[in-house]
């Protein structure tokens, strides 16, 4: 699969902080859709809830699916639409939910659950199951640096209300913007970086700008403790009084300079990229089961999630998270 990439300076690996990570397998019949599938399963059963439990599905997933390993689809190809939610409704039997995606990248899980906890608290949903998938080696340049980041992964999760009437409590939420940065990376229709000649197909890849590695410094540091702050400053709370941060994982060097940026020493956060590369909005939900199997963050805690996310969006909520079941 690498056999094409150019030869990879030290200091591309020292930024990344990658040693390995997982690629889903379409001859082993594995797809975004059916590690979906089997997520969701999964915290059901675990839950011991019927499908028709789930009032709202909310599913992400950042690359197209350019083959149909699953064998649900009337045709094989390049699929933009319909997203994920549609055929994972029907897949999990949950056809009483109001089901939909989103699509901000890096940052749609924090997104979907900001949006489930809102349903559920205005009284319009009792269960949410919040879903990220990606399948993002489907739109990997192969003799392009940039393939060395990133990996496939699911996550699932399910908010519901709790026992007293009140959902597993968002505290506060901070989100905004800034697109002066927008070409650093992106996904774009082009040949490989490998094909010279322009003689290959085109594809859609992912893109990172000729600096993006340095460009990438310059301004995803300081916004990512920025939307933290905001979001701490609409509560009585402090970076001291926070038992638990849970960052998105583009690089070690981007998290360090995050928890720095805030003021925390590492016993309150996780780095967790040179296992599993970037896994995009599958990196916060991941990180989040990570700490709670290694018992980082305990009923009762208060935690931030926060991260950024291309084109580019920075996030930081804070939750409470009494009732919390990792499976």
């Amino acid at each position: 699969m690498f056999a094409r990439l150019p030869e990879t300076p030290a200091r591309w690996w020292r930024f990344w902080g990658i040693e390995e990570r997982g690629h889903f397998s379409a001859a082993n019949d594995e797809s975004e859709l059916l590690a979906a599938e089997r997520a969701c399963q999964r915290i059901l059963a675990t839950m011991g809830l019927r499908p028709d439990d789930i009032d709202m599905l909310i599913c992400s997933s950042s690359a197209p699916t350019l083959s149909d390993s699953a064998g649900v689809l009337p045709h094989a190809g390049v699929r933009m639409h319909p997203r994920l939610s549609r055929v994972l409704r029907e897949r999990l039997g949950v056809t009483r939910a109001l089901a939909f995606d989103t699509q901000v990248e890096c940052a749609s899980f924090m997104l979907n659950m900001n949006i489930g906890a809102s349903y559920i608290r205005s009284g319009r949903a009792e269960r949410v199951l919040v879903v990220c998938s990606e399948y993002v080696s489907q739109m990997l340049d192969f003799t392009s640096h940039s393939c060395t980041i990133f990996a496939d992964g699911c996550a699932a999760a399910l908010l519901t209300r709790g026992g007293e009437g009140d959902v597993a409590d968002l505290i506060a939420v901070d989100q905004f913007s800034n697109a002066d940065h927008y070409e650093v990376a992106t996904g774009r229709f082009r040949h490989e970086e490998g094909d010279t000649r322009k003689e290959g197909p085109v594809k859609p890849y992912f893109t990172l700008s000729d600096n993006g590695q340095a460009e990438l410094q310059e301004f995803v540091p300081e916004n990512v403790p920025k939307a933290v702050a905001r979001a701490l400053a609409r509560t009585a709370l402090t970076p001291a009084d926070i038992d638990f941060f849970v960052f998105h994982q583009p690089s070690p060097i981007l998290v360090y300079s995050w928890a720095s940026g805030i003021g925390i020493g590492e016993d309150k956060y996780l780095i967790s990229t040179r296992d599993t590369g970037v896994m995009v909005s599958v990196a916060v939900p991941h990180n989040l089961w990570m700490a709670l199997e290694q018992g980082r963050i305990a009923p009762g805690d208060t935690i931030v999630l926060a991260g950024a996310g291309i084109g580019w969006g920075f996030l930081a909520q804070v939750w409470n998270v009494d009732g919390i079941v990792a499976c």
